[in-house]
Formats: C-alpha cells, sequence, structure tokens
C-alpha cells in the first residue's frame, strides 16, 4: 500500500508567523493556489481513500486535492497539529520575548519540549501513531492531507527517517507538494519528498 502526505496550503496563521498549532485558520489565496498545485502533482496518483485532519486549512486542502475524485475525505482528529498552549497565536517574536528559554529547545529539541499548558510531545506522537496504525490496518492507498508536526511524526512512527533528522531543515514537509511512502511486508520506504 501507498501514503501519499500532503502539507496544507498557506495559512493565515502561516502569514502572521504565528504559532497556530489548533487555532482554525483558513487558508490564505496563495494556500489555495499551493493546494491546487498539489492536486495536479497528484492527478496521474491512484488512491482509494482520504484522511485528513478537521482543522480547516489541511480540511480545505484534502478538499482541493479530491476535486474531480470519487473519494470522500474522512475526518481524523488524531492527525491535528500539536496543541501549544499559551504559545498560540504568539508570533515569533512574542515567543523570543515571553519564552526566549521555550523557543530555542522548541526549535532546536522539539521532541523533549512541551510547550507551557500544551501537549507533550510524546502525547501528540500517540494519538498520531493512533490514527496511522489505523489508515494502515486498512490495507488501502491513501492521501492523509496535515500539519508538518503530524506528517513529521508519521514519518519518525514508520522509522523513514533517524529522529535525530527530522524538523531540521531539509525534513520539513513543503506547501504544494506531496511525500509518498510504500508499505510492504518488509516495512516502509520513503519512495518521495516534497515532489
Amino acid at each position: 500500500m501507498y501514503l501519499y502526505l500532503v502539507r496544507h496550503g498557506q495559512s493565515e496563521g502561516n502569514v502572521r508567523h504565528a504559532f497556530h498549532g489548533q487555532a482554525d485558520y483558513p487558508l490564505t489565496e496563495l494556500g489555495r493556489e499551493q493546494a491546487r498545485q498539489a492536486a495536479e502533482k497528484l492527478r496521474e496518483v491512484r488512491f482509494t481513500r482520504c484522511c485528513a485532519s478537521d482543522m480547516r486549512r489541511a480540511w480545505d486542502t484534502a478538499l482541493i486535492c479530491l476535486e474531480g475524485r470519487n473519494v470522500a475525505p474522512e475526518e481524523c482528529p488524531g492527525l491535528r497539529e500539536q496543541e501549544v498552549g499559551e504559545l498560540e497565536g504568539m508570533t515569533w517574536e512574542q515567543m523570543q520575548n515571553k519564552f526566549p528559554d521555550i523557543l530555542y529547545t522548541f526549535t532546536t529539541d522539539w521532541f523533549h519540549t512541551t510547550p507551557p499548558g500544551g501537549e507533550s510531545p510524546d502525547d501528540m506522537a500517540a494519538r498520531v501513531y493512533s490514527c496511522v496504525n489505523h489508515i494502515i490496518l486498512r490495507g488501502e492507498d491513501t492521501l492523509i492531507v496535515a500539519h508538518n508536526g503530524s506528517l513529521t511524526l508519521i514519518l519518525d512512527r514508520l522509522g523513514l527517517v533517524p529522529r535525530e533528522q527530522l524538523l531540521t531543515p531539509g525534513w520539513f514537509f513543503e506547501q504544494g507538494t506531496y511525500s509518498a511512502v510504500r508499505i510492504g511486508d518488509n516495512g516502509a520506504e520513503l519512495v518521495c519528498f516534497n515532489r
């Protein structure tokens, strides 16, 4: 089976340079164009299922990617971005002023940093892993539309990239692209990244 991973297009939160884990910002017009770019790149790709985060930016990206297909998206709250607590809605500059130590560890050692009042990386990983496990059990070629954090955890769950490399330059999911994972009897293989 194949998993096709798509990050949502640019959202209003991205434009504000804000931490917006579970704040439900809509797509910008550029974000809609990026979703159309991903859809175009996926045009010849066959899949029978689509699982998407229920956050508007991911859900609307999924709807655009599915235009012209006989596939309905399924809401998967387990694929939501991390709930970042007191950081929610803060810009990088505001975070630097209020939580300078957290900003450094959040960007250099995410897997061991819980945002103040937010969801721990372990809790987020548990919900994303559970969701992905259910998707894999169905055995269908599936489009997954979500967020950089949750898509990164899918790579982690499948052992495709060493954890210390994840969330570092070169391992961020770009908007307007897709990545493909083949899952077989011998495990998982990353077929392409940000195509």
